[in-house]
Formats: C-alpha cells, structure tokens, sequence
C-alpha cells in the first residue's frame, strides 16, 4: 500500500514538474499576445470595428458620405473623390432594376436592392491611393457598362 502511495506521489511530482517547465516558456509568448489584443478605443472606429491602417489613424481623414443611385447599367455617380485615410459612406438606393455598389480593392460591397427595398449602406476607409473600378455585381451590369471610379489622392 505505501509503495503504491509512493508511486502516485512520484508520478504527480514528476506530471508537476513536466508541465511547469513545459508550459513556463509559452507563458510570456501568451502574456505579450494578451498585450497585443487589449486595445485604445482610440483604434477603434464608431461601431467597434478595429481601423484599417494606422496610417489612415494618422492622417486624421474625414468622413465622406455619399448618396448614389443605381438603374438599369448606370450609376448616378461616375466617379467619386476622396483623401487617402478617410471614411467612405456609400448609400445606395435602385431607381430601377435589381443592383449593388461594389469594389474589389477596399472589399467591400452593398446587399442587392431593388426599387422597393430601399437604401442600403457600406462604410470603409480608403487607406491606398489609387484610381478604383466599382461597379455592379448582378448578372452582367459590369460588362454593360455599369462602372464608376473612386479615385483616391
């Protein structure tokens, strides 16, 4: 009986001291990446999203709201402009068909609407500078013509 309780002793040393040393040199890695996830509300934007790049942080952009309408292979806006570093707000509404507002490079894209469903809105901050293609994803509206620009500066 004492030997048994002798082994069980023995076997819990040996497991305590295994996962002590075994698991000791994960605890900073651990603690710093606890560090790195508590963040300012400063880095956060209005709803709680983390901001995109620090370098649109640091350019102090505005906020951007543009009201744009789409009907059958057209855009009310052709081209957009804007500041590297602000927020773009797109509200988009159909005046005719079924369409959306969309563009690859920020990734972002409205929900589909048609006449009677609306406005929807996307928001992002244009943190590249650059010339742009948006355009609308149903069917074949791209191709026929249904393109704009968001030119970047």
């Amino acid at each position: 009986m004492k030997a048994l309780i002798g082994v069980i002793i023995l076997v819990v040393v040996v497991g305590g001291i295994y996962f002590l040393t075994t698991s000791s040199p994960e605890a900073p890695d651990a603690m710093e990446n606890k560090d790195d996830a508590i963040m300012d509300d400063d880095a956060m934007n209005d709803d709680g999203a983390m901001m995109e790049d620090d370098d649109a942080m640091m350019e102090g952009g505005e906020k951007k709201v543009f009201d744009v309408t789409g009907r059958n292979f057209a855009f009310s806006m052709s081209e957009i402009k804007v500041k590297k570093g602000d927020t773009v707000v797109i509200n988009f509404s159909s005046t005719s068909g079924f369409h959306d507002w969309s563009i690859d490079e920020f990734g972002v894209a409205t929900k589909q609407v048609a006449v009677d469903d609306g406005t929807t809105s996307i928001e992002f901050v244009a943190d590249k500078t650059g010339t742009f293609e948006y355009y609308c994803s149903v069917g074949a509206h791209r191709a026929q013509g249904m393109i704009g620009n968001l030119v970047v500066e």
